[in-house]
């Protein structure tokens, strides 16, 4: 019993081993594959995300927050109670 379990073990292990090399096999690597990118040398950066960044303080003993805007230099949000 321990024999046929170890040699149906045997061959599933090696049916996986040779497969993985027939499977690429199809594949042709030959021709490189080109990609054309539309790319300017000098283009300005520009984030798409806003970049904001959090403020706290203390304000007669209130620990206070408020949102700036890096991105456009600004408050988003007023003093709000922590």
């Amino acid at each position: 019993m321990k024999k046929k379990l170890f040699l149906c073990l045997f061959a599933c292990i090696m049916a996986l081993t040779f497969a993985v090399p027939t499977m690429a096999a199809g594949a042709d690597f030959r021709e490189p594959v080109r990609v054309e990118q539309d790319v300017e040398p000098f283009a300005e950066i520009t984030p798409f995300a806003e970049v904001t960044q959090i403020v706290f303080r203390t304000y007669h003993g209130v620990l206070q927050w408020r949102v700036w805007s890096v991105t456009w230099g600004r408050w988003i949000t007023d003093w709000l109670i922590f």
